[in-house]
């Protein structure tokens, strides 16, 4: 039992990290249309001007041609293209899985059909910078999607680390329903939305302690987001987030 729990744990907190990987990475893809950080070429805007009192006008940051012209236009034009071809052709070439949000075939693996390499290693990765490289060159697609997707193959691949899941189907779709519940969390910094999102839309069977095991999964992946959310490089991470300026009063604890 407590084996169960600790691969739930393992999934939320991969799933977190990669999450933030893929907000971070967005972010420095988009404004490397824009311009670089002379601080570091890794850096975003956020990142490179989070101690200056003016982000318009911050030192550190160099646009390209100055951020105006048909040379800053060219800029912006090129990068954005030359990263969504990128995204193109990894997914061509490598993992043509890769393609798409994933929501529905994930449903289709939940029902109990088998589709090979969909949640492989190779799909992970082309899916990750898939995700980077299509947000980051401005197109209009999101990372809600793919990052269930991206959940549900660290699942996957954690399930093969452990013999107990690799010999049992049954346990694997109980953690792919976590983890499903988890991509959602971490996408929208919402555990429960996550769970809702497993129960109603993703899972075929979702007993009572599935739901338990989803909300621990997406409460470890939604801590991990918050804990990179206070790091200088991230900027905001959550799409949504909830600001208390008041303690809560013991009476409203149950």
């Amino acid at each position: 039992r407590g084996l169960g729990w600790l691969v739930l744990c393992f999934v939320g907190v991969s799933s977190g990290v990669v999450c933030s990987l893929v907000d971070i990475g967005a972010d420095w893809a988009t404004d490397l249309k824009l311009g670089r950080c002379g601080r570091g070429w890794w850096m975003s805007k956020a990142a490179c001007c989070v101690d200056s009192t003016d982000f318009a006008g911050c030192p550190e940051w160099t646009a390209w041609a100055g951020g105006e012209g048909l040379v800053a236009l060219a800029a912006y034009a090129v990068l954005g293209t030359g990263m969504a071809s990128l995204a193109a052709w990894l997914t061509r070439e490598l993992a043509i899985d890769a393609a798409g949000s994933g929501i529905a075939e994930i449903k289709v693996v939940l029902g109990g059909c088998v589709l090979p390499r969909f949640l492989g290693f190779w799909t992970l990765v082309v899916k990750t910078m898939g995700v980077i490289l299509s947000v980051g060159s401005g197109l209009s697609i999101g990372k809600e999607g793919p990052m269930i997707h991206i959940s549900a193959c660290i699942g996957s691949l954690w399930c093969r680390l452990f013999p107990r899941f690799r010999r049992s189907q049954a346990l694997q779709r109980e953690l792919l329903s976590s983890a499903a519940a988890a991509g959602m969390g971490v996408a929208f910094g919402a555990p429960i939305g996550g769970v809702l999102f497993s129960l109603e839309e993703a899972s075929t069977y979702f007993p009572p302690r599935t739901m338990w095991k989803a909300f621990f999964c997406a409460t470890a992946g939604v801590a991990t987001v918050q804990y990179f959310h206070r790091l200088p490089v991230s900027g905001k991470l959550a799409l949504f987030e909830v600001h208390f300026h008041s303690q809560w009063k013991w009476f409203e604890m149950p």
